[in-house]
């Protein structure tokens, strides 16, 4: 730009100057003789105040688009991730949202029907049970009949014992079957102490050691008849293994606590899970006489569930079993 300028008739030397602030001197001899030195600090390209704020502005708008981008694309991913991880045959299951990205579309409608499949095997598979063990009646009643008329004696006796084995184990059957489908009896309010203190005094009125600790003085919402099955199988149960049963309520946290308390063996704590499936029954009860048809607990659970709650087993310090019901 300085020889341009000068133009050829002045010849021009330069020499760099090196230091902190590095600029170059321009050496040439005017027409007198005069020598002229030319220094040169080359300024630094000058950058608006308002330009790096305008960058920043431009940053934060781009991260946010990308996020934005990011959350509706994995957005239908995650509710799909979701409904997989809370996917439980015993409850019915919310239908995806059947939008978003293709792939994500078919994965939703491809889930949805999955739900549907589930929900009708278990639906047929019950209606087989219930129907299967409501047939059974009648020809364990006809046979009963023939026993009667039997004479006396050590076989009469075996028949009569197999045959109320047999018609309890159909009768637990029947109500496993329906506990599956409680949704035809509508949730009302109901007083929680005055329910217990019923729920005891039909087991004291038979002669049972059942008692009540504890009270709320709440009302709750729930299935009163559902909600007398769990408890009564669970009392039956105490009583079964233990003699006596105490009935806790209290009140935790927002959530209703009720507890069925007892002082027999137990249950080794590998199994208290295992014995709230449908006829598991703890090795060392496998007698019909004392282990019943392994349906109790599993109508309690399924129950439970059902009314929105959560059935959980467990053994106490002081022996015996804790069964709590979680509302």
């Amino acid at each position: 730009s300085i020889v341009k300028a000068i133009g050829a008739q002045y010849p021009l030397t330069f020499q760099d100057i090196p230091g902190p602030n590095a600029h170059f001197q321009a050496h040439l001899r005017l027409a007198d003789g005069a020598p002229l030195t030319i220094d040169v600090t080359p300024a630094p390209v000058p950058v608006a105040r308002w330009l790096p704020l305008v960058l920043l502005i431009q940053l934060a708008v781009l991260l946010f688009c990308t996020w934005l981008a990011v959350r509706l694309a994995i957005g239908p991913l995650t509710r799909l991730v979701q409904a997989v991880d809370t996917l439980d045959p015993d409850k019915p299951g919310v239908l995806l949202d059947e939008s978003g990205p293709r792939e994500v579309q078919y994965a939703a409608v491809a889930f949805n029907a999955l739900q549907a499949r589930i929900a009708a095997y278990l639906k047929e598979r019950m209606q087989l049970l219930a129907a299967i063990s409501h047939d059974l009646q009648t020809p364990i009643t006809r046979m009963k009949l023939r026993v009667e008329v039997m004479d006396d004696g050590v076989e009469k006796d075996k028949l009569w014992h197999d045959l109320d084995a047999m018609e309890h184990l159909v009768r637990e059957g029947v109500a496993y079957a329906r506990s599956m489908d409680i949704n035809t009896e509508a949730p009302c309010r109901i007083n929680l102490d005055a329910f217990l203190d019923s729920v005891v005094f039909d087991y004291q009125d038979s002669g049972a050691q059942v008692e009540r600790n504890g009270s709320t003085g709440s009302l709750l919402e729930t299935r009163p008849h559902a909600l007398r099955r769990v408890l009564v199988n669970l009392v039956d149960n105490a009583l079964k293994f233990a003699g006596k049963a105490q009935l806790e309520v209290s009140r935790e946290r927002g959530k209703t606590l009720i507890r069925v308390l007892d002082e027999g063996p137990g249950i080794p704590a590998e199994e208290l899970d295992e014995v709230l499936k449908p006829f598991y029954r703890v090795e060392s009860s496998r007698n019909r006489s004392t282990g019943g048809t392994g349906l109790g607990l599993a109508i309690a659970q399924q129950l439970t569930q059902a009314m929105g709650g959560r059935l959980t087993l467990s053994n106490r310090k002081s022996g015996g079993l804790c069964a709590q019901i979680e509302l």
